[in-house]
């Protein structure tokens, strides 16, 4: 067999196109404003994005990146390492470690690479990573590399501070690395990172939380290691521009001799061409929104907990709480897949996430500032109306 048979035998994509039931990839016309966007031609209710804070058409947003094109142009034409650096890079960074809390911050080109580059460039032969068992596929092709180079790679049990002390204690002689997500993009808990950083503490282990989407929605913005109260407690923070921060691109959070290291060893920094311009204005711009806003709680928030009482009430036992995303389980991928595409004919627009991307099939609603009680009336009205339809497939997993 050929290397590429296997792609030319590929045929579940075909299946769910075959029944009209595909949902990925859809074409998107415009940006989502007040909630809503549009696909196919219809305007639909979007509650499968990141944008926590709507600020991807905030004015200022908008506005620093076409100022920065103007006057930076549409790239940074090199690696940061030798031309691409600019000075909007080091003016972010700088605005960054304060706001977090650290003392210096780096940018990558995107978020994956940011726990890519972090993770592989700190553990190599003779260290330990450990992962948390519903880590994101960042921090797990991170920990792949990291044992390319020799590292050896465990996972905890979701959440569980205890079953990671557990195994440290079994490596407590090594050098390690322990990572999680701050706010788990598909379920919507928070890592319990207070009990995590006091094991790792007493064990001599980095801990690294990847905030990507908990920066902006908890902790006056800065996120779940603010919230927890661990200021100053975490080494290592990571997070992503393409969720609150309403870019692209990533940083990583941690000391100045840290950072100085991954500056000069991390391949993704040094192999890649530095953040364009307009994102890296668009972020900082961001940036400065939601440190304007921190004392006021997210309407995402209020959004979700609004939005989740209301489903409960109908009937859907929904999980999640006290985050912007709410979970809805199904039994298989044609319920999840037939679910998913009603809502959409019905103008709600909700993610559909397949294994192994998390442990079963679910329809992921996220909520924003955005979602106005009046946009959440109308949603709430559609699946009043399809309950017939939607809760027997529903409450086979309840």
């Amino acid at each position: 067999m050929d290397l590429l048979e296997k792609c030319r035998a590929y045929a579940q994509a075909d299946e769910a196109r075959d029944v009209g039931l595909y949902p990925f990839y859809p074409a998107f016309q415009g940006p989502a404003e007040g909630g809503q966007a549009v696909l196919d031609g219809a305007e639909v209710c979007m509650l499968g994005g990141d944008d926590y804070r709507a600020l991807s058409v905030n004015a200022q947003v908008i506005g620093a990146a076409q100022d920065a094109i103007a006057l930076y142009g549409t790239s940074s034409a090199g690696p940061r390492l030798l031309n691409g650096n600019l000075d909007l890079h080091e003016d972010l960074e700088a605005d960054l470690a304060d706001f977090f809390g650290y003392e210096a911050a780096l940018i990558f080109s995107t978020g994956y690479m940011t726990n890519i580059g972090v993770v592989s460039a700190l553990a190599g032969r003779g260290d330990h990573v450990f992962l948390d068992e519903e880590a994101h596929a960042s921090l797990v092709d991170g920990a792949w590399l990291a044992k390319a180079s020799g590292a050896a790679v465990h996972q905890f049990a979701h959440n569980d501070p205890t079953d990671l002390a557990r195994q440290l204690a079994a490596v407590s002689t090594a050098s390690a690395l322990v990572a999680t997500d701050g706010m788990f993009s598909v379920r919507g808990d928070l890592a319990p990172v207070a009990d995590l950083t006091a094991v790792c503490e007493e064990f001599g282990a980095a801990l690294l939380v990847d905030d990507a989407h908990g920066v902006g929605v908890f902790g006056r913005g800065r996120g779940v290691i603010e919230q927890a109260g661990m200021r100053g407690r975490v080494p290592l923070m990571t997070l992503t521009f393409s969720t609150s921060l309403a870019s692209q691109g990533g940083a990583v959070l941690a000391d100045a001799k840290t950072i100085d290291f991954l500056r000069h060893t991390s391949r993704p920094q040094i192999f890649s061409a530095g953040l364009s311009p307009a994102d890296t204005a668009a972020a900082h711009a961001a940036l400065r929104e939601v440190r304007r806003r921190a004392e006021a709680e997210p309407d995402a928030l209020s959004a979700a907990e609004y939005l989740r009482r209301a489903l409960d009430a109908l009937g859907y036992n929904v999980a999640g709480g006290g985050s912007p995303v709410i979970p809805m389980r199904f039994p298989d991928q044609l319920s999840m897949l037939s679910a998913q595409r009603l809502l959409v004919e019905h103008g709600v627009y909700t993610n559909a996430v397949l294994p192994p991307a998390c442990d079963s099939y679910q329809l992921r609603i996220a909520c924003t500032d955005a979602h106005t009680p009046d946009v959440l009336e109308a949603v709430i009205s559609v699946f009043a109306s399809l309950r017939e339809d939607l809760l027997p497939r529903y409450r086979q997993t309840a």
